[in-house]
């Protein structure tokens, strides 16, 4: 979720359950896997509002569910074609670029970013529509791929307009056509007869520099890091961690323990040695 959207559930969780008893308040917070305190002073509210703040988005959206107090464009079931709390870009396209979308997703996969294909994602018994809203309502920011006839296309001009109503970064890729109207003031890169996996980095490079998405984007390469399969993988990942402005103690943590359990990030020339700086750097 965006954090507008986090804050106005976590004070509609808050407000709904300051009404509890105790004992309820708690039992609540445990089902939902949520921490809690038999140490407390304050009031329920602000209890509330601490033992959640930290949540994943996950079992908060769950929870405001339950007490009937997630917003409408919230109230959909989870989407299954994201990765699990990964930062999630919908890449916004003409049917007739699909194929090269396609290669793009996969190439942002690598990179840190679960991205949505229209063409590729929705599985055939879905609805068409109903899965498009899910994605659009649930993604953290979108690519533009810019290709003649997009600004004629009736789907692609309102997935953009949903993108700039909630306020979520854009970025356009220019495939023969150049950024218009509301568009037009997002960044844009060069698309036309660049290689798809320097396109991805570059896309990388732009949606980390967003407080909302790099942190995401930054936890999932700690997570590939830990899968990595080979040392050329490993040495790939802590190139791209070692630029992330979002680390953090856990994120150190998780590394130290990759360390410890792949031997393709253990005996990767330099890598180990990487993780003990960026240690350090975070410890101050």
């Amino acid at each position: 979720m965006h954090p507008s959207e986090r804050i106005k559930h976590i004070k509609a969780i808050a407000s709904a359950l300051s009404s509890e008893e105790w004992s309820l308040l708690d039992l609540t917070l445990k089902q939902f896997g949520l921490p809690w305190t038999d140490q407390w002073g304050g009031t329920k509210e602000a209890y509330v509002i601490d033992m959640i703040a930290n949540a994943d988005d996950a079992p908060l959206l769950e929870l405001a569910k339950h007490l009937g107090v997630a917003s409408q464009l919230e109230t959909t079931t989870e989407p299954t074609f994201w990765s699990s709390n990964s930062a999630r870009v919908f890449l916004s396209h003409l049917a007739s670029m699909k194929a090269e979308v396609a290669l793009v997703k996969v190439e942002l996969a690598k990179v840190g970013i679960s991205a949505f294909v229209a063409h590729d994602d929705i599985e055939p018994t879905k609805e068409w529509q109903s899965e498009i809203e899910s994605a659009l309502a649930s993604m953290d920011g979108m690519v533009a791929i810019l290709a003649p006839g997009f600004k004629e296309s009736n789907w692609c001009d309102q997935e953009v307009g949903v993108a700039i109503g909630r306020r979520l970064p854009i970025v356009s890729v220019r495939v023969g056509l150049d950024p218009y109207g509301f568009i037009g003031k997002y960044q844009a890169v060069q698309g036309a007869g660049k290689e798809i996996r320097i396109l991805a980095r570059e896309l990388h490079d732009l949606f980390m520099l967003n407080p909302t998405i790099g942190p995401k984007i930054t936890s999932e390469l700690v997570k590939l890091l830990s899968e990595s399969f080979s040392f050329d993988e490993s040495k790939r990942l802590i190139a791209l961690i070692d630029k992330s402005p979002y680390l953090t103690t856990k994120h150190v943590s998780s590394m130290q323990e990759s360390i410890e359990k792949n031997s393709q990030v253990s005996f990767s020339w330099g890598v180990p040695e990487k993780i003990h700086a960026i240690a350090e750097k975070i410890a101050g």
